[in-house]
């Protein structure tokens, strides 16, 4: 896999390179490193170890074999460290874009008053732009490394109201949300599968104001929608959302899929 950044100081490309192995013998990947390291781009070389069948490319060890473990990304103003295992936009100049009409959907106040939560977070990416005009972002992902990350990030960009949090959405349990303020607003950004109907539940017990829903597959998040404004009523669900409005935004040029941002609004 390979990830691509910029050099904060001098804007020039930044590359990562990551081999994904079944087990952990470096010697056999030297000759493959020491060929590519001769790429001035080249500045990271990882190896992830994933012993399970599967296509996927974030690993149970991690492994630097040449350079930095992470590379650096620029978004709304903002510096962002990437690490081999952190989700993070892959199309950057449409992000730029993505993140802007997020922004401009939650609609903070700007005085400081509102309380975010930013639901699958990833690096933090989405709660880091919006911080500075909330009162508090709490963020959550289930990928350790991106939240080690998203806690970095906010350090690097003198970003002190935003609180990240290790946690997998898909079994939460009544203690969730016990442990920060009521929200304001909620972002969910979830990956193809969509929210599990646990997280749709608590959502529709919290009743924020306001929800943002960023989705890269249309048909869950057609799904979703319907939950949050029509309820599920096998579950005893009642809808309480009332959908404003959709924006699609083409992240992923030459290729049938879209990202989506809905704003919803507690009716």
């Amino acid at each position: 896999m390979i990830r691509t950044g910029r050099n904060v100081s001098t804007g020039a490309p930044e590359v990562m390179v990551n081999f994904v192995t079944s087990c952990y013998k470096p010697e056999l990947l030297v000759p493959l490193v020491d060929r590519i390291t001769k790429i001035s781009e080249v500045v990271s070389v990882v190896n992830n170890v994933n012993t399970s069948v599967g296509n996927t490319s974030v690993g149970e060890q991690e492994y630097t074999l040449y350079g930095k473990p992470t590379i650096t990304e620029m978004l709304r103003g903002l510096t962002f460290q990437i690490s081999a295992n952190s989700f993070f936009q892959t199309n950057t100049k449409q992000a730029d874009v993505l993140y802007k009409l997020i922004g401009d959907s939650a609609g903070l106040k700007g005085d400081g008053s509102e309380i975010v939560l930013d639901l699958f977070c990833g690096t933090g990416t989405i709660g880091l732009t919006l911080a500075r005009s909330a009162k508090h972002v709490y963020g959550y992902e289930v990928v350790p490394e991106a939240i080690a990350d998203a806690q970095k990030n906010a350090q690097l960009n003198g970003i002190s109201n935003a609180t990240f949090v290790q946690g997998d959405l898909n079994k939460i349990n009544e203690t969730f949300g016990k442990e920060f303020p009521k929200p304001d607003i909620i972002i969910s950004d979830p990956n193809r599968p969509g929210m599990h109907m646990k997280l749709i539940k608590w959502l529709l017990e919290v009743k924020a104001p306001r929800i943002v829903y960023v989705s890269c597959n249309p048909a869950t998040c057609a799904r979703d929608l319907d939950y949050l404004c029509h309820g599920v009523e096998e579950k005893g669900l009642r809808g309480c959302y009332e959908l404003k409005r959709v924006i699609p935004v083409d992240m992923f040029p030459h290729t049938p899929h879209i990202e989506c941002v809905c704003l919803l609004e507690l009716c």
